[in-house]
Parts: structure tokens; sequence; C-alpha cells
């Protein structure tokens, strides 16, 4: 056996256990040899007591070795400086996890890496960048969301667009390949851990997770109350405005019926005693006519799976509420009666979300020009040096090959940045067919309004007053 190798240091420093790797020990009680710690103390034996002892007083001297350490006594009081060994690495995790906190909440990022729409600072690893790159993917996906879009249906766009995902642009640019399973496209999860993630506006929110205890790997996630969240440390991708836009959204599943049709109040009505969302039910009935009337009305679907101990029916009819609420939203004092102011101001919403997005889009196209020209200015003053004999020949074509591409990457950015500012352009200014879409669509309550106006009614159980059947509602209206 080799002086200068040792199947167990080999063995207890790669963190396995003897049961689930016995090949790399061969010990028949044949050998008589010593296990020697050269340099330093137990500590470079480890740093578990229970461990280090069981290693020590057990397993050794079952396979005829001797433990011999030439800068540490080795006796009674062994286990004692094995306890210490372990509490100084219990106490130096105590203080990473302190500095790393104290850091988080001077707003400093701590994160191993940045997120998607981000890049690490060059001048300062704590502070965060905006990726002229991959920004505008996240404020296409905030707006898709703004606009109604569902997690999957956004993840299937940029999936058919051909946008590279977080996962697959991180191994990229690290040029390395993606070891996981999976074909690394975006996925509904994806899409929405990023509409939660407050870095888009400006703000840190991290110590969200962390090990279970010093001894373990396993992570564990912390209380909300317990994150640190630090604002205004960078700066945002996405306006305050869009964000609290596609936070109130709610993540509507709306039942379809056989026919493959939604409700209209469907995820939208919730029950003012249990808060939980009322079910549509139809009905179809034949009239003196012959023909068949179908009836939609909508009951709590807590009293409809348990019954009167669980809530009561709280129904209500879908045809006066159709009409009570098509009465409400267009009596809003914001917007009147004026079915072409209505049309006008959604109009002009959606201009100032278009001109938000394509005034960002023309500082990142800036940027990028911007960097291609300093590239420019590198190669010719490397060619400079290579005439003065200054750099050698080589080391000129890997310079230059590197700038070259970079300079195409950055050129391939300002293309694609210019495509979606001319988009944005042509669909700013083509609103001759908008307006009279919407005049038509506000002559009747249909969803899309109804999802436009609406965040939620809360309806109460009904009363009988005056000899009528009475139920009131609480109407909360995006505007």
């Amino acid at each position: 056996m080799r002086s200068d190798f040792c199947p167990i240091c080999d063995w207890y420093n790669s963190g396995k256990r003897l049961s689930e790797n016995p090949a790399t020990l061969d010990f028949t009680g044949e050998f008589g040899f010593s296990l020697i710690i050269p340099y330093g103390d137990l500590s470079r034996l480890g740093r578990n007591y229970l461990e280090v002892g069981n290693l020590a007083e057990v397993f050794l001297p079952q396979h005829g070795c001797e433990l011999i350490s030439l800068n540490e006594k080795l006796d009674d009081m062994m286990v004692f400086r094995n306890w210490f060994n372990e509490q100084h690495s219990k106490t130096t995790g105590k203080k990473v996890k302190a500095a790393r906190r104290i850091c988080a909440e001077n707003g400093k990022f701590i994160a191993a890496y940045a997120p998607y729409g981000y890049l690490r600072n060059p001048e300062n690893r704590h502070a965060l960048v905006i990726d002229p790159i991959t920004a505008p993917t996240i404020r296409e996906v905030f707006e898709m969301r703004a606009a109604g879009m569902g997690y999957r249906a956004i993840a299937q766009k940029l999936n058919d667009s051909g946008v590279i995902s977080p996962k697959n642009l991180y191994y990229q640019r690290a040029n390395r390949t993606n070891p996981n399973s999976g074909n690394g496209l975006w996925t509904a999860n994806t899409i929405r851990a990023i509409l939660r993630n407050e870095t888009y506006i400006g703000n840190l929110t991290q110590c969200k997770a962390a090990k279970e205890s010093y001894k373990s790997t396993k992570i564990i996630y912390t209380p909300e109350n317990e994150w640190v969240r630090a604002t205004k440390t960078h700066e945002p991708i996405i306006p305050q405005e869009l964000w609290e836009r596609v936070q109130s959204i709610k993540n509507h599943k709306p039942r379809r019926t056989k026919s493959g049709e939604t409700a209209l109040f469907s995820g939208l009505l919730f029950c003012a005693d249990c808060n939980y969302k009322l079910r549509a039910h139809t009905e179809r009935r034949t009239g003196k006519d012959g023909g068949e009337k179908k009836y939609i009305s909508y009951m709590c679907a807590n009293y409809a799976a348990n019954g009167k101990t669980a809530c009561t029916c709280h129904a209500v009819f879908e045809n006066p509420l159709q009409r009570l609420i098509f009465e409400y939203i267009n009596a809003l004092p914001s917007f009147g009666c004026d079915e072409q102011r209505v049309a006008e101001a959604i109009q002009k919403a959606r201009d100032s979300a278009a001109n938000s997005h394509c005034a960002s889009l023309l500082r990142e196209l800036d940027t990028c020009k911007k960097q291609a020209s300093k590239l420019d200015i590198l190669i010719e003053n490397l060619y400079k040096d290579k005439v003065a004999e200054i750099v050698p020949e080589s080391m000129f074509t890997r310079q230059v090959r590197k700038f070259e591409a970079e300079r195409a990457e950055r050129l391939q950015t300002a293309e694609t940045l210019q495509k979606r500012i001319n988009a944005l352009t042509h669909e700013t200014a083509n609103t001759t067919d908008f307006l009279p879409a919407v005049t038509r669509q506000l002559q009747s309550l249909c969803r899309e309004m109804l999802l436009l106006f609406v965040e939620k009614i809360i309806v109460s159980e009904s009363r009988t007053a005056n000899g009528k059947r009475v139920c009131d509602l609480r109407v909360v209206y995006h505007v």
C-alpha cells in the first residue's frame, strides 16, 4: 500500500459511508498499518464528533488499524476535542448565516446567480444590472399576463417563438451541458415564479430558504414574515403600475360545460360567508312554444359539496346579475355612459403601455449600439498593436475572434429590438379598427368586458323583503 494514500481518509473526506462503498476498503486482518494524520489535528479528519469517535474507537480497531496524530495526543480527552471541533463548525455556520442576512438587509444581492433578466454588475458582484438580451422577454411575459393570458399559454408562446428558457440560458453562458433531464422548455411554473418575483420592480426579497442545520444539506423554506425585503436596490424592469395590475389578476380556471362553454361569471362570484366560489348550474326547460330555454344560476360550491352543515345556498341567477353589472359598468364615474369615451380610454391605456415599453426598448437599443461601437474601437486598437508588434499574431487572432463574436451578438440583439419597436409602433398607430370593435362589445356584457372591469363579486344569502327575494351584492372593480 502506498504511504501517501489512505483509503479510510479518502472514504471519510468524500462524505460516503462504508456500507455504501465497501469496495474502497479491503481489510482482512492480515495487514497491520496505521492511519497517520501528518498535519493539523483531529479536525482534519472530521468535525462530526460522533462519526470521528466511531471511526477512531470502533471501525479502525476492528480492522487492525491504529490512528496516529503527529501534532495531537490521542488520549481519553480526544472525545472532548472532537466535540469542540464540531462546535467550531456550528459557530462558523451561525456567523456565516448572520453575515449573509446583514448583507441582504443592506440591499446586497447574495444569491448564487442573477435572476433571468438581470446580470451581476461587473464592478460589484452584490449588485444587479439589466440584461439587454433577456429583459425584453420579462416585459413581454408581464404584458401577456396583464392582457389575460394564462401561465401555460405564455409558456407555449415563448416556446413557439424559440425564446431560450432561463435554465438553458444559464448553462449556455457557462459553456456547460445541462445535466438535468427534460427538454429545458418554458413551463407554467417558470412563468408563475417570474410573475411573483419582486426583483423585477427593483426590490430584493431574500433569505427565503435555508439548510435544516449545519449537519444537514436539506433545504427548508422559511415563513414569509422571516424573509428579508429591501426596496429600490436596483433598476426595475417592470413599472409599478404593470406589476400591480398583474398581481391583481386572479388565476381563474373556469369550469367548462359539456358543450365547451364557460359560464359568464365563472370564477368571479364568491360566497360572503365561507369565501368559497359560486358554482354555475344550468337548467333546460321546454317553453309553451316547444322551444328549449336555458336558465343559468350560481350557488355556493361549499354548500353544493357538503350541504347545509357547511354553508347556505347563496343562489343568484345570471340574467338579472348580468343586467345589473352591465348597468354598473356603464355608470362608472371614470367613464360615464359614453361608449366612445370607454373605447377611447381603453385605447389610451393600451397606447400608454405600448409607449412605455417602446421607450424602454429604445434605451436598450441605444445601449447595444454603443457596446458594438466600443468593440469596433477595441478591434481597431488591437490591429494597431499588432502592426506595431506589441501583440503577437496568435493573441491578435484569438482576441479578434472573441470581439467579433460579441459584436455580432450585440448587433443581432439590436436587430431584434428594432423589430419589436417597429411592431409596437405599427400596433399603436393602427387604431382605426379598434374603437369600433370595442364599441360593438359594449352593447352587451361579454366575459372579456367583465374580466376587464370586475375583480370579484361577493354574494350574500338572499332574504325576503316586502314579499320579494332580495340578494345583497358587493362588486369590486378594477377601476
